[in-house]
């Protein structure tokens, strides 16, 4: 396993690291730029010499000779390794070598003539062959003053790097500290909250990025505790719902043991009844931990809303009846993508509920929309009667139930599983309740 590195020292290396690849850079560009620099100005002034050497030789009274050309070259605007001077026979006329000025004639024919030169000719207007001369100009770092001066630029730009990575260095570590702290303090509070702990002080921060862990933090702690108390009103009230049916059951079956109450017909569809429901709380809560896994695929196929809705319906009538409450469809046809199953578990939550909790000898409505194509885009259930405001916001949490809903039977986990369904299908649920309430699914 990697050693896991802080936040600070990780910013310092990043401060260290970008500073030496800035001082590659420059060193790059530095070394390439200076070259090219010096490289212009030999040529330039080697370009000026051979100038001022042609000129001094044309200008002069000819034919030139070994006196006027010491009198010529005698005061050079440029300093030369060497410069040697031939009339048009190969005749030396003048020669120098650096510290050798003015050396004359018997000394250049030892020193100049036997190295391999380059020659250069010099020619009169019409052509005619005058003179020829070799020259050499040292480059910009081969002079002596200007060697000095760019080791010197090298050894301040080294020093100048050096500082700067150690001034760089000390305010990157001022500088870190205080958010290695703030970084330190968040990472404690999240450790508290992960602990147990609801009442973690989470402080905002003058950073942007640690301000909006901090509101994160914060915003999940507040998450957690309603998450907590909703999950112990969610135990009390299963534990409730789970204890009346085995209660219930375990009475019945004592008391027919001990024969204080006879084992008949009534007394075995009470039994039934009580079973029924406690294996319809716990497929209800085996459905809903399905759904809510990652691992949930649906099957979806095209259903024909009229004919679906005409059959469903029917498994209603009943249940509506004796409320005296009358269910009203479209007579429109629609094409829904949809997992049929859960498709009809999420109406069955929505129609029952409608049924159960709208008022007597009123109307269900089931509408739909759809698009040219016939593809259906929303279906709504609006049903006379109103939900609590204040339990609005609490309407889709797992297991949560209403005043309403306290007083009946059932464990809260209807609109849930509709929930689940919708989010499966990744489609939209909305609910509004005035004077009536409407569940409205949406489809795209």
């Amino acid at each position: 396993m990697r050693k896991p590195f802080s936040l600070a020292a990780l910013n310092l290396a990043l401060v260290i690291l970008s500073l030496l690849i800035f001082a590659l850079v420059l060193s790059f560009f530095l070394s390439f730029g200076l070259d090219a620099a010096q490289a212009s100005w030999h040529a330039k002034e080697e370009a000026s010499l051979n100038a001022y050497i042609v000129a001094q030789l044309l200008d002069a009274q000819q034919p030139v000779t070994a006196d006027t050309a010491s009198t010529l070259f005698g005061s050079l605007p440029y300093a030369p390794t060497y410069l040697y001077v031939t009339d048009s026979l190969g005749q030396l006329l003048y020669s120098y070598r650096k510290a050798e000025r003015g050396a004359g004639r018997g000394r250049g024919l030892q020193f100049g003539l036997v190295e391999n030169l380059t020659w250069l000719e010099v020619k009169s207007g019409s052509g005619e062959l005058l003179y020829r001369y070799a020259v050499n100009l040292p480059t910009f770092s081969e002079m002596e003053g200007n060697a000095s001066l760019l080791a010197a630029a090298k050894r301040i730009l080294i020093r100048a790097l050096l500082i700067a990575l150690i001034v760089s260095t000390l305010l990157a570590f001022l500088f870190l500290k205080p958010l290695k702290k703030q970084s330190r303090n968040l990472a404690q509070a999240l450790d508290r909250m992960a602990g147990g702990e609801r009442t973690v002080a989470v402080e905002s921060k003058h950073v942007v990025e640690f301000d909006i862990i901090a509101n994160a933090a914060r915003t999940l702690q507040e998450t957690l505790k309603g998450e907590e108390k909703l999950r112990r009103q969610w135990a009390e009230d299963i534990a409730h719902d789970l204890r009346t049916p085995v209660s219930v059951l375990k009475g019945q079956l004592e008391a027919v043991g001990d024969n204080v109450l006879p084992f008949n017909e009534e007394r075995l569809v009470l039994l039934q009844q009580e079973t029924v429901r406690l294996e319809s709380l716990i497929d209800s809560l085996a459905l809903l931990t399905k759904l809510e896994s990652p691992d949930l695929v649906v099957h979806t196929s095209m259903i024909h809303l009229k004919p679906f809705l005409h059959t469903f319906v029917q498994r209603f009538e009943a249940e509506a009846a004796k409320r005296d409450m009358h269910i009203q469809l479209p007579s429109d046809d629609a094409l829904l993508d949809a997992d049929q199953q859960l498709f009809t578990r999420a109406m069955e939550n929505l129609m029952s509920n409608a049924i159960k909790y709208g008022l007597e000898h009123s109307i269900v409505q089931v509408r739909f929309t759809s698009n040219a194509e016939k593809s259906a885009e929303s279906l709504t259930i609006e049903n006379e009667g109103t939900i609590e405001e204040s339990y609005l916001p609490r309407l889709f949490d797992r297991l949560s139930r209403g005043e309403a809903g306290r007083s009946s039977q059932g464990s809260g986990l209807g609109l849930s599983i509709v929930k689940a369904i919708v989010q499966a299908h990744r489609w939209t649920i909305e609910v509004e309740s005035n004077t009536t309430t409407t569940f409205t699914l949406r489809f795209t």
